[in-house]
């Protein structure tokens, strides 16, 4: 497997999150903002600029972390959406990504799943011209929230470009499951990515914590992953902070981009990267 991490997670300036990537000897990123842009806002010379960055460092952008659908479903924002997945299927192509991170809409019961599909029939089409994989993310304020809610979206689509990203924290923002080994179950077959973030349950909900210090079992989850031969992507996604420091509110977390974001990120990332990189290495002993 190759490991990397979010880079708006560590910084906005993405030259400072190659940094990171290259301290820690990491194999990748994944791109969601950088200079204050979301993946809809970049404009051709972000992707040079991002492109040639990356180039230097010899890291790869494997995937874009985009907000495809996280939204109201609408006729109104499907078409606008669409219109700017086309950018992020060309953005994908220069800088060698080949997954969008994508949502199914925000939680709203009178959304089905035939609808969701529906609306990514034409993003569908563009990724199966160019080989490019939707990672569909299971989140407590869209209309999968947990891993058999997108285990039954993304078999009832039963495509090759559409598969689950598997991220075992937000379960504990949700608490429907339990994320290993029973979300994991779910999705084991039909997941193509991962996100790595930890957190533990509070009289006031679910906190961030750092990466192998919360509720989430990931020394079981990553012995399984080198059981099954897992080869795919490991993304870092803090979503922690250190002590002392501003913890990132709740309608940054639901809505991740720009500074506010990244605020005291390096410090925590930094912890949780050192704490991550120990969880694999006690789960191949």
């Amino acid at each position: 497997m190759r490991l990397g991490v979010i880079t708006d997670e560590v910084s906005q300036d993405f030259k400072e999150a190659l940094d990171f990537a290259k301290k820690f000897e990491l194999d990748c990123v994944e791109l969601r903002s950088a200079w204050e842009k979301g993946p809809f806002d970049y404009n051709n010379d972000d992707i040079k600029r991002l492109k040639s960055l990356s180039d230097e460092y010899g890291i790869a952008i494997t995937a874009i972390s985009s907000p495809m659908f996280k939204c109201e479903y609408s006729m109104e924002n499907i078409a606008k959406q669409e219109e700017c997945f086309k950018k992020l299927i060309e953005y994908s192509c220069v800088l060698g990504a080949s997954k969008i991170r994508c949502f199914d809409f925000l939680k709203n019961g009178n959304v089905t799943r035939d609808m969701i599909l529906e609306a990514y029939q034409k993003p569908y089409e563009l990724c199966e011209k160019t080989g490019i994989t939707i990672a569909i993310e299971s989140e407590p304020t869209t209309n999968s929230s947990c891993c058999k809610d997108i285990a039954e979206l993304v078999n009832l689509f039963n495509k090759p470009y559409f598969k689950a990203l598997y991220d075992p924290g937000n379960n504990i923002y949700c608490s429907e499951e339990v994320p290993y080994p029973d979300g994991f179950e779910f999705i084991k077959n039909i997941f193509c990515h991962i996100h790595i973030k930890d957190a533990v349950q509070t009289s006031n909900g679910a906190v961030g914590e750092c990466v192998g210090k919360g509720m989430v079992d990931y020394q079981g989850i990553f012995k399984r992953l080198y059981a099954i031969g897992y080869e795919g992507d490991v993304m870092l996604e803090t979503h922690y902070r250190i002590p002392g420091t501003e913890k990132i509110d709740d309608e940054t977390l639901a809505n991740p981009k720009g500074s506010a974001i990244s605020e005291n990120g390096y410090e925590a990332s930094c912890v949780c990267m050192t704490g991550l990189k120990e969880l694999i290495k006690m789960s191949i002993k």
